[in-house]
């Protein structure tokens, strides 16, 4: 018996009475706590979570009443900035109490986020909020992560199992406040030795009440006219699709909140990184040989017809062709060789040969990108700018700067590559979120210059496309100074702009966004267009 006792994963949940954890060893298995799908033994985090459960469960539902008046119905306010810092709180407070200590090198992570929670304040275009939102998600999923585990020696591929893992395991864990506090509720009722807890009756009594007291109230309802017409008014002062929206998203974020501490407390994700190097080189050496060769003779051509050659464009090309059938498919050529690459050195066992192979395909991916470049630049100096032709600007810049650091790790196994590739991506896209792109497409699109090429339909296109712009875009679109169109036709007369109704509809929704926006949804762009508009 005591050898069953000494093996007892639950002896250290009360430490000073031995007698309640064999007790709680010994309960039925309804009474014990279900962790997700799978029951597992609790290590130290886990049996800190069920033991603290007041302190998590409480703290769920604060963050989740913090989450849902900071986010709901607001994707740009300034409430967003504060929701990051609150978040961050909660986390870093949810770990200390799990025991999980700090790591000064996390720092890098809170800045990232507190900067793109600060770019979704001041910025109003769609495409800029949409990745500020994930790139939140994904640092924040990344900093959890790299403070529960000691992820010094991870490369790419545990990276990426670590996070799948991990939000796999969240999804099981959707219900652990229930089985906590059954598990909390249980010890304590043990612990006093008798005592009568009131909870589960309590819980029991509501369960009751909730639908007795709908069901009465329609039947009082149904039997006195001035009841009914009394509650009518009462209901009235209620929006309950409102209400039940707010209510729905407070209780999916307490769940997920609770799930994600959960999660992280269970450790599921194996720290060592196992050695898949275990393929034979020969097969790289066949296939990356052979891409090699077609890669030579393809950047061969670029420099001595592109770069050399003066761009000048193939008989029957015209400019939009020219870039729009290159620069798709270089671009797409381009990511699948980082695939490659990074596939053979994660997969296949170190040869010298197959390491001179990757650094000629590394090489001709460079050729590439400039390739790639330079023909959408053609294009955006016949068509102009748009967002998505700079966001491929910035993402060939990118990938020239992976490349690089792909090209280090080939020779260099030491080479810290997925925390090099993580600072780039997220350094660059926060310059890219803070420059508010919008801004410089209206200034650089309404330059003379720039117009002179286009004929009537691609101007009417062009004015089509700006009307479409966010907020950012108002200084300049709205400013009789930056906008020749605003200057010659309509200074001073609002209602004049029906003569150029692109201008009009932007300047209503400019208007509009104004109009509406209050206290939790101000937006620095937003505000700063309004001044246009007043």
């Amino acid at each position: 018996m005591e050898t069953n006792h000494r093996n007892n994963p639950y002896d250290n949940v009360y430490p000073n009475n031995p007698d309640n954890n064999r007790a709680y060893a010994n309960a039925p298995y309804s009474m014990q706590p279900i962790a997700g799908a799978i029951r597992q033994e609790d290590n130290v985090f886990t049996k800190r979570l069920k033991e603290h459960f007041p302190f998590f469960g409480l703290g769920s539902a604060l963050y989740a009443l913090f989450y849902t008046f900071c986010l709901y119905k607001n994707a740009s306010g300034i409430t967003y900035p504060f929701f990051v810092i609150g978040t961050l709180c909660y986390f870093f407070c949810s770990m200390r109490k799990l025991g999980v200590p700090y790591k000064k090198d996390s720092v890098f992570y809170i800045v990232s986020l507190v900067l793109l929670g600060i770019s979704n304040c001041l910025t109003n275009s769609g495409p800029l909020l949409l990745m500020n939102k994930c790139g939140i998600f994904l640092l924040a999923f990344l900093l959890m992560i790299h403070t529960v585990y000691q992820d010094g020696n991870w490369n790419f591929p545990k990276y990426f199992c670590a996070l799948a893992e991990t939000f796999g395991v969240t999804i099981t864990c959707v219900f652990r406040p229930f089985s906590d506090m059954v598990f909390y509720f249980d010890a304590q009722k043990q612990q006093k030795n008798g005592k009568k807890s009131y909870f589960i009756p309590i819980l029991i009594g509501i369960a009751i009440t909730i639908p007795l007291l709908f069901v009465m109230t329609l039947l009082l309802a149904s039997a006195d006219a001035v009841f009914s017409n009394m509650l009518d008014s009462i209901l009235e002062a209620f929006n309950f699709a409102t209400i039940f929206q707010i209510c729905f998203l407070m209780i999916a974020v307490f769940f997920g909140s609770y799930a994600i501490c959960a999660a992280l407390g269970m450790k599921n994700v194996k720290e060592e990184v196992g050695n898949h190097q275990v393929l034979e080189p020969v097969i790289a050496i066949i296939v990356t040989a052979t891409l090699s060769v077609l890669y030579l003779m393809f950047s061969v051509i670029q420099i001595l017809y592109l770069f050399i050659g003066n761009m000048q464009l193939p008989e029957g090309y015209t400019y939009s062709s020219y870039a729009r059938e290159g620069f798709f498919q270089l671009l797409a050529v381009c990511i699948l060789n980082l695939i490659i690459v990074l596939i053979c050195l994660y997969l296949f066992r170190d040869n010298r040969a197959l390491k001179v192979i990757l650094t000629i395909i590394s090489g001709c991916t460079f050729i590439m990108i400039l390739s790639s470049a330079l023909r959408m630049l053609m294009y955006i100096n016949r068509y102009n700018l748009t967002f998505l032709r700079i966001f491929v600007l910035w993402t060939l810049a990118v990938i020239f700067l992976l490349m690089a650091g792909v090209t280090i790790f080939i020779y260099m196994n030491r080479f810290p590559l997925f925390t090099y590739s993580m600072i780039i991506v997220t350094v660059f896209y926060i310059g890219l979120s803070f420059a508010h792109p919008d801004y410089w497409i209206a200034k650089y699109n309404l330059m003379p210059t720039h117009m002179e090429y286009l004929n009537d339909y691609d101007i009417d296109d062009s004015q089509q496309y700006l009307c479409r712009l966010s907020a950012d875009a108002a200084p300049i679109l709205l400013n009789e100074k930056t906008n020749p169109y605003l200057r010659q036709n309509i200074v001073g007369d609002v209602d004049a702009m029906e003569e150029l109704s692109w201008l009009r509809r932007y300047y209503i929704k400019i208007d509009g966004l104004y109009k509406d926006m209050h206290v939790r949804s101000f937006n620095f762009s937003v505000f700063t267009a309004g001044k246009y508009v007043n």
